[in-house]
């Protein structure tokens, strides 16, 4: 886990039966189509899973406030 997840996305283009991406900070990759399409069903699943990750934390922080848990603590105790 990073640190400072970044927060630009990607942008995808077709370029001679390529699929180019270009991201933050001057990111490149090119990919073949198969491999777009696996990483493009990858990242989607990824994603859904992370939401519900941030999503459980921010439960648990809240309820551990209700119990009178400082923020910081009810972090740590998340992590």
């Amino acid at each position: 886990m990073t640190k400072h997840p970044e927060q630009l996305p990607a942008d995808a283009t077709a370029e001679r039966g390529e699929v180019m991406i270009d991201g933050p900070d001057g990111y490149v990759l090119s990919l073949t189509p198969e491999a777009a399409l696996h990483t493009a069903r990858s990242l989607r699943a990824a994603a859904r899973e992370a939401e519900q990750q941030r999503s459980n934390l921010s439960r648990s922080v809240e309820t551990d406030q209700i119990e009178g848990v400082s923020a910081d603590e009810a972090r740590k105790r998340a992590e």
